[in-house]
């Protein structure tokens, strides 16, 4: 049991109780009077209002009462009630998880995990800052939201309707939740000086975490000095069912047919029997029963979930389309027992070489898939890029401006600010290349020799992709709004075009530079991301309709990209546009089921080595105030009883 307001309760008997104790050591002065029987002493003997001082005082029920019931209406003031959790004053920050697995239903008559920490978090404002007119002030109180990133919903305060008002503006994500940038955050707001020493920081918040310990990023934070109390949300028995990722792509042999995987997860010790159900646009086109493996147990104790991969019958569709892959049926956490992909339109990129009759790029281009490729001499770009085109291929020709497009340049000095030529070197070998960079996806060429490259010296904006003894041989870099792609030799006068890698090359450089595979526009990314897109140059806005049907329009940034984010909700949004090209545009948001489909509670966090044991959550503390001021109001009661006895 705790006090909040004790010293209250404390002034008050200090002042109440001397004065009632007064009242009855008053001595009345007594007037001498003449009467005719003794009887009259009875009732003359009880004093009931003094006009001098002092007599001893005497065994006295009213007064027994009276002092009852002022002891209990001074506990009331004090606001007595039965709790666990650490009490006030100082400073204390609330970190409230808002990450996907919250909105899990295994709490009390249905209500969610947020719900519940919510809940939790308004019992410790109340414990933190009473209410009330004999409240107590209670220091000072942050609120930080988690997800993928971190937000103070509210700074310091000691404020109760603030922080109140606060929780209420909090909503759940679709994003996982990490704890270290709500750390950094704290911090931050909570270093104060120490008053006597404005030289030596004040002594680091109280850290609250409201979460059901699904955070993804436990391994790396370190607490320090500050404490922390994990107030836990959840079941630890929860099970859960998910779909983990929906994968869509078209068959190299006909764009028009589109081939649909999903994997589906099983967190359940227990195998589990599933119908799986898969739609096109929103009609259900297949529904099939399958069965997933239970989850395992690993080397290191971790739980491994059961997984059961579905390859779905090819379909139709010439045009951009909207998977979905759903589990039918209940468990806790429907939100991830949905997830979607889109697959765009086979839409083929345009191409333009510009080259001196050169063989080996126009027989190189002309194989690739997607491409739409058309050749012309440098007459054809004399006024300007033609309108459409996607990627320019510059082949050992001669630029005096740096084209306002894409180019994939061979063999040539590009006017760029980034690089600085330098005549040509000696025959040499490929020895380095950069596997991170999405242009070397299918591999980068070792040992290869390549003819007299062209010598350069690049700055910091520029990466080079391959590299050899004398410096450079292809690099890639974005200059004036779109991407670039040089490579410093002829591979006509090289071994590469032998090589498996070169056409592999190719395909990744047209992707990247086209903005049409990895690194360029996706149609999906994880919640908690960015989205980002091309759209037609004249384009000034968009407008983006969310899963949620909420509506906004978003400004168009030079050369025709669009970006947005982080987006924190998951399922398919739709980017619209008008001009003199209007079109529109799916984007799939995945939940991040991996990290957040697991939804046992767990007995302990694990943070920077250190074991934070979980606090139930949930209840809030019992006042015990209303009990103490219904026993003054009933003391009174009697105590009136017997004073009209007396005197009746």
């Amino acid at each position: 049991m705790s006090w909040l307001s004790p010293w209250t309760a404390f002034w008050l008997l200090v002042i109440l109780v001397p004065l009632l104790l007064l009242l009855y050591i008053l001595r009345l002065r007594r007037a001498r009077q003449v009467v005719p029987s003794t009887l009259f002493w009875n009732e003359a003997a009880e004093d009931i209002q003094a006009n001098t001082p002092f007599q001893r005082l005497r065994r006295n029920l009213l007064l027994l009462l009276q002092l009852i019931a002022l002891l209990m209406l001074a506990c009331a003031v004090a606001q007595p009630r039965f709790e666990s959790a650490a009490g006030r004053g100082g400073r204390t920050v609330l970190l409230i998880d808002r990450s996907a697995s919250m909105q899990a239903n295994d709490g009390d008559g249905g209500r969610t995990r947020f719900e519940a920490a919510i809940d939790a978090a308004r019992g410790a404002i109340d414990r933190l800052h009473p209410g009330g007119w004999f409240g107590d002030a209670g220091g000072q109180t942050m609120i930080v939201s988690l997800g993928e990133t971190a937000d103070v919903a509210q700074p310091f305060t000691g404020s109760r309707r603030a922080l109140l008002l606060a929780l209420d503006r909090l909503e759940v994500t679709d994003t996982a939740a990490r704890l270290k940038p709500g750390l950094a955050l704290a911090r931050v707001w909570s270093s104060e000086p120490d008053p006597d020493n404005p030289r030596k920081a004040g002594a680091p918040a109280r850290l609250e975490l409201f979460s059901d310990g699904g955070l993804v990023d436990l391994d790396e934070v370190s607490l320090r000095e500050a404490p922390l109390m994990f107030h836990g949300v959840g079941q630890a028995d929860s099970t859960n069912r998910s779909v983990q990722s929906v994968m869509s792509e078209r068959v190299p042999d006909d764009p028009d047919q589109v081939q649909i995987f999903a994997s589906l997860w099983n967190w359940s010790a227990e195998p589990s029997e599933e119908r799986v159900q898969m739609s096109i646009d929103g009609i259900a086109v297949h529904v099939e029963d399958v069965t997933i493996p239970g989850a395992v147990l690993d080397e290191s104790g971790v739980i491994d979930a059961g997984r059961r991969d579905v390859v779905f019958t090819p379909v139709t569709r010439p045009g951009e389309s909207l998977i979905e892959v759903r589990l039918v049926g209940d468990d806790v956490f429907p939100a991830d027992d949905v997830a979607w992909d889109v697959v765009p339109a086979p839409d083929a990129v345009k191409v333009l070489l510009i080259t001196d009759d050169r063989v080996l790029m126009r027989r190189a281009l002309s194989v690739l898939p997607g491409l739409d490729v058309s050749i012309g001499g440098v007459e054809a770009i004399a006024g300007g890029v033609p309108e459409g085109v996607d990627l320019l291929v510059l082949d050992q020709i001669t630029s005096e401006t740096l084209p306002g497009v894409a180019t994939l340049s061979i063999d040539m000095e590009l006017p760029s600010t980034h690089l600085r030529w330098s005549g040509r070197r000696a025959a040499e070998s490929i020895l380095v290349g950069d596997p991170r960079h999405p242009v070397l996806r299918g591999g980068s060429p070792r040992d290869l020799w390549a003819q007299s490259p062209q010598g350069v010296q690049i700055d910091s904006v520029v990466r080079a992709l391959l590299s050899g003894e004398g410096g450079p041989l292809a690099m890639a870099w974005e200059e004036s709004g779109h991407r670039r792609v040089h490579l410093c030799f002829d591979p006509a006068s090289s071994t590469w075009p032998w090589d498996p890698t070169f056409m592999t090359f190719l395909m990744d450089a047209t992707d990247w530079l086209t903005r049409r595979g990895l690194g360029g526009d996706a149609a999906s990314t994880d919640a908690g991301g960015t989205v980002s897109l091309s759209v037609p140059r004249d384009v000034s806005e968009v407008t983006i309709l969310s899963p949620s049907g909420e509506r906004r329009t978003w400004p168009t940034r030079v050369g025709g990209r669009v970006s947005w984010g982080p987006v924190i909700e998951s399922g398919p949004w739709l980017v619209q546009w008008q001009g003199g090209t209007p079109g529109r545009r799916l984007i799939s948001v995945r939940l991040p089921a991996e990290t957040e489909g697991h939804l046992a509670l767990p007995e302990a966090l694990t943070i920077g080595g250190e074991q934070i044991q979980t606090n139930a959550s949930g209840t809030r503390p019992m006042p015990l105030w209303p009990w103490a001021i219904a026993a003054a109001l009933l003391v009174l009661l009697v105590e009136w009883a017997v004073y009209c006895r007396r005197i009746g």
